[in-house]
């Protein structure tokens, strides 16, 4: 909530002037409220597409072990797999959310069909390459 008012503020700010100062133009203020409400959109469509991922979730290792973690909506994450998993930040990109962890590693987790799936991509590997390891992702 604070991103999306601090991206309004100046927008608000522009209405609040036009409502004291009467000779501003009419178009200016027409354009700033199709600017203001084109980064409202923005602003809560990726949050509102970011709360589909916040929570826990169960993950599997490349030997089938399974681990959690926890996507926040201040956009960090942790995990439980190994000492060096503990902690990473995440962001939204293309309808799915990216992980990067301390280790290097970079974890994706997607919408497919009803269910979600989870692409782990070691160290130096690039995202569009093959996946390091394939598995289900589920809401805990």
């Amino acid at each position: 909530k604070n991103k999306a008012y601090k991206l309004c503020k100046p927008f608000l700010y522009i209405i609040s002037l036009y409502k004291r100062k009467k000779n501003m133009k009419i178009k200016f203020i027409r354009i700033s409220h199709i600017v203001f409400m084109f980064i409202f959109n923005i602003t809560f469509s990726t949050m509102l597409f970011a709360e589909e991922f916040v929570g826990f979730w169960v993950l599997a290792d490349s030997k089938g072990n399974p681990f959690d973690i926890q996507i926040r909506n201040d956009g960090s994450a942790s995990g439980t797999h190994g000492k060096d998993m503990k902690h990473g930040s995440w962001q939204e990109k293309d309808g799915k959310i990216i992980i990067s962890w301390g280790t290097g590693w970079v974890t994706v987790i997607a919408k497919d069909g009803e269910n979600y799936i989870k692409k782990a991509f070691k160290p130096g590997v690039s995202l569009n390459g093959i996946p390091t390891n394939i598995s289900s992702a589920k809401r805990k």
